[in-house]
């Protein structure tokens, strides 16, 4: 009598897997294969009609584009709902009763809610952990080109297409201040816009010291060399710490 909920517990599983590849697959959810969203005002409509903090949630996840932010959405409702399908169908074959139903409704609607969301919240910790990895490099290769005698707009292009890579977080970000900063924007604003949308403070810290260059005319080389130099000097302190937690929890066992 269950093969039937069985069969539909398994393509609701196929079918998170699915969706949860598409959206890797995608990165910012512009080229997912078969998306109904094909109007453009139409998917810009239904992303600014969903929360500030879901779609800053899932910018800092890599999903910026609203064709993937309302995809996202979507499957995560139709995940839910079918989890408390599926749920109430075992417990109603296995347990004939309206208690048993409910609970199991609710049971599977929130595996369903949770499902997706530690797999959102776990490309969350990835992108901002390769994004943190690669700024010093970023602003190495920044403070070079500014000591080759390029502009600030110019270098900070010139190094965003140097990192260019397939799903290069650092990269898309950069590119994204880069369309903002072409378009009138400032980069205190467009920087602290940047930490906002990734999670990154380091964003905010190269604005806050382009900021102060533009007010003091300090130079902007020396001034990324010693961000650098602090970022990697934190990071190492960060492993060592790890290490010696880690050290103490060998104890134990």
């Amino acid at each position: 009598m269950i093969g039937i909920p069985a069969l539909a517990a398994v393509m609701t599983l196929i079918g998170l897997l699915c969706a949860m590849l598409m959206m890797q697959r995608g990165g910012s959810g512009s080229d997912l294969p078969g998306s109904p969203w094909t109007d453009t005002q139409d998917r810009d409509a239904l992303a600014r009609a969903l929360p500030t903090t879901v779609r800053h949630t899932l910018s800092s996840a890599g999903i910026g584009d609203p064709r993937g932010q309302v995809t996202f959405v979507t499957l995560h409702g139709l995940i839910m709902l079918s989890g408390a399908a599926v749920a109430a169908r075992l417990a109603t074959d296995l347990h004939p009763s309206g208690v048993a139903a409910v609970t199991a409704a609710l049971v599977g609607a929130g595996l369903g809610w949770w499902l997706p969301r530690a797999w959102l919240e776990g490309r969350r910790a990835r992108r901002r952990a390769e994004i943190v990895a690669q700024f010093p490099v970023m602003l190495d290769l920044l403070q070079i080109s500014l000591q080759g005698g390029m502009s600030l707009p110019a270098a900070w292009s010139g190094v965003a297409r140097s990192l260019q890579s397939d799903g290069n977080p650092l990269a898309e970000e950069m590119r994204r201040v880069d369309v903002e900063m072409s378009l009138g924007g400032r980069w205190h604003g467009c920087l602290a816009t940047a930490s906002d949308r990734s999670g990154v403070a380091q964003f905010r810290e190269l604005g806050s010291l382009l900021k102060q260059t533009d007010r003091f005319g300090t130079e902007v080389s020396g001034m990324m060399r010693s961000l650098a130099d602090s970022i990697r000097h934190d990071d190492l302190q960060s492993l060592e710490e790890r290490a010696h937690t880690a050290s103490v929890k060998m104890l134990f066992p």
